[in-house]
């Protein structure tokens, strides 16, 4: 099977002259999907209120996707997650999925170890920002 990438395109701001942003993200290519609980990503949203180490904002303009998507599901909207954990950056690509909710779609930086991705991890790394902010830095949650 073809390795599929996503390229998020964010909206460009003013002061860099229309040049849209991109991350791209390598696909999990798991069988089963990676659900992500909607009350996780509500408190991630909640915790940006008060706590300045996690932002949220609207800014995903678009998601493009390379490779082989003839069996990909179709997704209604996109997140995206960073944060910094032990000096190493990482990132999530959420999409919601009809019937489904939210599942784990893309990782960046690519180099990341996919083998490791399991339900259990991620859960655990989530739960652990939510509960454990101030073991991560630059958390940000960015939706379409």
């Amino acid at each position: 099977m073809d390795s599929i990438i996503y390229k998020v395109i964010f909206k460009a701001f003013e002061q860099l002259e229309n040049r849209n942003l991109t991350l791209s993200f390598k696909d999990l290519n798991v069988k089963n999907p990676i659900t992500i609980p909607a009350k996780l990503i509500l408190e991630l949203k909640n915790l940006s209120i008060k706590n300045n180490n996690i932002i949220s904002f609207q800014n995903i303009e678009e998601v493009i996707v390379v490779g082989n998507v003839e069996t990909k599901l179709k997704y209604n909207y996109y997140l995206v997650i960073l944060f910094t954990s032990n000096g190493e950056k990482q990132g999530h690509l959420i999409g919601n999925v009809k019937n489904l909710g939210d599942i784990l779609i893309g990782v960046w930086p690519f180099n990341q170890l996919l083998s490791n991705m399991t339900s259990e991890i991620i859960h655990e790394i989530y739960n652990n920002i939510i509960k454990n902010t101030e073991k991560f830095s630059n958390i940000c949650l960015i939706s379409q």
